[in-house]
Formats: C-alpha cells, sequence, structure tokens
C-alpha cells in the first residue's frame, strides 16, 4: 500500500487572524461528512491541543515575525503534527494497492481515495452487523 500523490500543508499560517480561519475551517471539517472525518476521537483530541497550543502563541505574539526562535520552533512542531494526521486520514488522499483479482494470478494496481476505503470499510462492517443482528430461518422443527 503507498499513497500516489503527495499533500499541500492545511496548517501555515503567519499571523493570529489567518490562523483562527485556518483553525476555525479544521474543526470544522473534522465532524462528520468533512473532508477529515475519519480521524479517530485520540487524532481529534490531539488536533486540538495543537490548534489550542498554536492559538496561544498566536495570541502572545500576534505574527510569526515577532515570536523567538524557540517559539517559532515550537509552532513549526505544533504545525507540523497536525498536517501528519489531518494528510493521513484526507479524504481525498489517492492509497494506492496491488491486488489479485478472481480467477487470476497478475495483481492489479487499484487506486482509490482514502474515504473510498473507509466508506466500503463501513458499509462491510455495517452489512455484517445486520447479518449477525436479524434472526436466521432454521430449518427442523421446533
Amino acid at each position: 500500500v503507498y499513497a500516489d500523490n503527495k499533500a499541500e500543508p492545511v496548517v501555515k499560517a503567519t499571523n493570529k487572524a489567518d490562523f483562527t480561519a485556518v483553525a476555525a475551517a479544521i474543526r470544522q471539517q473534522v465532524a462528520p461528512g468533512g473532508r477529515w472525518e475519519y480521524t479517530s476521537r485520540l487524532e481529534q483530541e490531539q488536533i486540538n491541543r495543537y490548534l489550542d497550543d498554536m492559538q496561544g502563541l498566536f495570541d502572545k505574539y500576534g505574527s510569526i515575525d515577532q515570536m523567538n526562535d524557540p517559539t517559532k520552533l515550537q509552532l513549526v512542531n505544533d504545525q507540523e503534527a497536525v498536517n501528519e494526521i489531518l494528510t493521513k486520514r484526507d479524504d481525498n488522499h489517492i492509497v494506492c494497492d496491488y491486488e489479485q483479482p478472481l480467477g487470476s494470478l497478475i495483481p492489479q494496481k487499484v487506486c482509490r481515495t482514502y474515504g473510498e476505503i473507509q466508506r466500503q470499510r463501513d458499509e462491510a462492517q455495517h452489512d455484517a452487523y445486520q447479518r449477525l443482528a436479524s434472526p436466521q430461518l432454521r430449518g427442523g422443527g421446533g
């Protein structure tokens, strides 16, 4: 399995106003139906913690230009941590794998978006749950 595209950083702001807008958009898009809806609860907590840390830095300094070097390093590290999670969980992220079609010995490259893979997984789990939850017709007497 490998990623077929390079993602651009999502969190990249140089001042408080830009960052506030970016953080609000990210928080909205990790909700169901959003671009990063498949982030886990732990990842969402991590994202929120990093965004809160970055907001605190921008609240204190206003812009990157006003930050000292250790503060800039903290900001960059926080941004990279958030971007890593968002890139991995991006619905539009292309993931390719080699699959062996039924009846063939030759693997074929199959590429899907991360969102498609997760929706297929969710549907399969839902179908399996429905089969287990529904009463089965049994032969024989009772």
